[in-house]
């Protein structure tokens, strides 16, 4: 029950925000300095001397063994200097640079750290990837089904959370694609997901479980007038703010004020650097964890877990129950050549031989009434068939399995 709980929480924050940042080094700003003895060494960099691929919106930084002294970072790109911004963290032991534009991509840059040790200064090159440059054909983006690399990815918020959910989602896999309903004229893309699984390398989608409408507004219907198209500028996507209203098995939640932004490399083989975040109400959730445990139930987990407190929800429906949550340094590989295949629950009613467990959640009473989803024909037979007015479920004089 405990890795179904974090499963759907992860689940639920994975429409979220694709901030291209990038990656950071492993160590936390309330570290404690080690020992400040004999001359600082550098264990750690990004980029490094001579790479060939690093991300062009990273931060780039340098990590000490012992908080150095006076030390500075300074870029360069042809021999004119970089503009950017330095900070210190992780108690001085980790210097940041972080410039004030993007790097250009597929561009070559020079580095030098200097400190107080008999190795400074260092100086070395090294180059940008392709990402950043412009997709050459934009229709080639539609219908390329992409897989979020959640196990590797950097949970920031709440703090201590990142491991929890990643020891119980490691074989679950986030897909999504761009649709053919997408309007590269207007910027506008439609954007639709799935869960699915991944299995000795293999990642596919669950066949027994409803898509995710990303840009389909609230009522997960394109074209209902709600819709949040994502902005489309070459080579880079972003959506939201939206909320989103998922189904996980019978386990309804919504993702507040989701956002996603996301580039993508001008071959499309994957995106990168990216992030996702959101908010959701953990009410709906906490009969799966304690069905006696209250509403309160997870954020009394996370508290006990990890130290983080809820916080409150407010709108329509108040109450210290929300999460936030967001991680950094996401990725998504390019796993088909085909979209992401849509899943209503209509669907998974005709597949009931395959998905037995996931259609009955649509059949609480086992009645065939299919209860959250049109009444649906056992025999196909047209005059019984899901969605006809004259016979759709909850109609009391002549209502499926009556």
């Amino acid at each position: 029950m405990l890795r179904n709980l974090w499963t759907v929480l992860a689940l639920t924050f994975v429409a979220a925000t694709f901030v291209a940042v990038g990656c950071g080094p492993s160590v936390d700003d309330d570290d404690t300095a080690p020992d400040p003895t004999g001359s600082p060494v550098i264990t750690d960099l990004s980029p490094g001397p001579g790479d060939s691929d690093f991300f062009y919106q990273s931060e780039l930084w340098v990590e000490w063994n012992i908080a150095p002294e006076g030390a500075t970072y300074a870029l360069s790109m042809g021999g004119v200097d970089v503009a950017g911004t330095t900070a210190t963290k992780s108690s001085g032991r980790v210097l940041t640079f972080t410039p004030d534009a993007a790097l250009d991509p597929g561009a070559s840059y020079s580095s030098t750290v200097s400190w107080n040790s008999a190795d400074s200064p260092l100086t070395f090159d090294f180059q940008t990837g392709a990402y950043g440059n412009s997709l050459t054909t934009e229709n080639e983006l539609l219908n390329k089904t992409f897989n979020l690399d959640l196990a590797s990815a950097e949970f920031v918020e709440p703090p201590g959370v990142g491991p929890i959910l990643q020891s119980q989602i490691g074989d679950v896999a986030i897909l999504f694609s761009v649709t053919d309903d997408s309007d590269f004229s207007a910027n506008e893309l439609q954007i639709l997901g799935a869960v699915g699984t991944s299995e000795g390398g293999t990642v596919s989608q669950d066949l027994c479980g409803q898509t995710l409408g990303f840009t389909y507004g609230p009522d997960g219907e394109l074209g209902g007038g709600d819709d949040v198209p994502a902005t489309w500028n070459n080579p880079v996507m972003e959506m939201g703010p939206t909320n989103l209203s998922l189904n996980f098995q019978g386990i309804e939640a919504t993702i507040q004020d989701l956002n996603i932004t996301g580039t993508f490399h001008p071959d499309l083989t994957d995106m990168r650097g990216g992030t996702f975040s959101g908010r959701i109400d953990t009410r709906p959730l906490a009969p799966e964890l304690d069905p006696e445990g209250g509403e309160g139930a997870i954020c009394d987990l996370v508290v006990e877990t990890v130290g983080v407190k809820c916080e409150e929800c407010g709108g329509d429906n108040p109450g210290v129950f929300c999460l936030s949550i967001v991680a950094e340094n996401v990725n998504a590989d390019r796993i088909a050549d085909t979209g992401v295949v849509p899943r209503a629950c209509e669907d998974i009613i005709a597949d009931a031989a395959t998905c037995p467990d996931e259609a009955a959640v649509f059949d609480p009473a086992a009645d065939l009434s299919y209860t959250d989803c049109p009444a649906w024909s056992a025999t196909g037979d047209d005059d019984d068939s899901a969605g006809d007015d004259d016979d759709s479920a909850g109609d009391d004089d002549d209502s499926a399995g009556q």
